[in-house]
């Protein structure tokens, strides 16, 4: 860990108490009352209208666009029902998220999100004007928060990537398998898009800028976690083993050749390791250059390795 992130990482703990409690229920709360306003509207979204982003409107002094149009994430939506059970299911990441990194730097992931995306619109909206003219700015008009609230999966799945979850309350998956659908979406999504701009050989350099929308969501997220993210990768990725690795294991006797009193012996070696890691159950004898400590915080005797000390939910029971 970096100095800098070491010495960010302190104070985000030391203000964690600070902030909006509770914020992505409010946003949530709006999202509702922003749909139901229009809904029963003459035909015409004027609240959605009023809220959303627009590029005309944002620099003829309407700056509270910047903020408000992640309260129109509902109403941009085809299907009602599905937009209620995501943000429910967002409400419940923040939840995850505010009990294990506090409010403050909820807030701060959040609004940096938003912060990001309103710099990428106005990146996207100066320049397609210039090229583009009036249709430029209809081009930036259509950011909206999907990515904002997707980065919520992502970090949700960094910190508890074996969590079940029912999706429609029903279908039981992993957070890591839908951390790994969205990222192959997003990716598809950009493909997409690339391809379909060449076959039509459109080649403006402002429609390009549009893949910044999804991707400064990812950005927002690997700026907060850093070396952390790795957490979200397969585990065949993570922990393949080098050839340097493979022998120093073998030399350990950490790993052995197929014979079955050599496969024995071996797991009664990792059976008698002092210290393993709660989250990854990773050991001093499987992995020697891992440090491995004790959370003050978690109930009992709770054992961590270096990449889960400060990545883990505390248990508290």
């Amino acid at each position: 860990m970096t100095p800098f992130r070491s010495k960010m990482n302190r104070f985000l703990f030391r203000n964690r108490d600070k902030g909006i409690k509770n914020l992505m229920l409010y946003i949530a709360i709006t999202n509702v009352i922003v749909y139901g306003l229009n809904a029963i509207s003459s035909g015409t979204p004027y609240f959605y209208n009023l809220l959303c982003f627009d590029f005309d409107r944002l620099f003829s002094g309407e700056v509270w666009r910047l903020f408000t149009f992640v309260s129109c994430y509902l109403t941009e939506l085809n299907s009602p029902l599905l937009g209620l059970i995501s943000l429910f299911f967002y409400y419940w990441c923040w939840t995850v998220l505010e009990q294990y990194w506090g409010t403050f730097r909820c807030n701060l992931f959040y609004l940096s999100g938003i912060v990001l995306t309103d710099l990428a619109a106005i990146m996207i909206g100066l320049v397609a004007k210039a090229e583009l003219g009036s249709f430029g700015t209809v081009l930036a008009s259509g950011i909206s928060a999907k990515y904002i609230n997707l980065s919520l999966l992502l970090a949700v799945a960094t910190i508890l990537p074996d969590q079940l979850i029912h999706i429609y309350f029903v279908i039981p998956v992993k957070m890591k398998w839908l951390a790994w659908l969205d990222l192959v979406l997003t990716l598809y999504g950009i493909i997409k898009w690339v391809w379909m701009l060449i076959r039509a050989q459109a080649f403006y350099f402002s429609l390009f800028l549009v893949l910044l929308v999804p991707l400064v969501a990812i950005i927002n997220y690997l700026i907060l976690f850093g070396k952390e993210a790795a957490a979200i990768l397969p585990d065949s990725i993570r922990y393949h083993p080098t050839r340097k690795s493979w022998k120093r294991k073998v030399t350990q006797g950490t790993i052995y050749s197929d014979a079955g009193t050599a496969r024995h012996a071996g797991s009664a070696k990792r059976d008698s390791a002092r210290f393993r890691c709660t989250v990854c159950g990773r050991t001093e004898l499987t992995h020697p250059r891992l440090e491995f400590r004790y959370c003050s915080k978690c109930a009992g005797y709770r054992c961590y390795c270096e990449e889960h000390i400060q990545n883990h939910v505390h248990i508290t029971e």
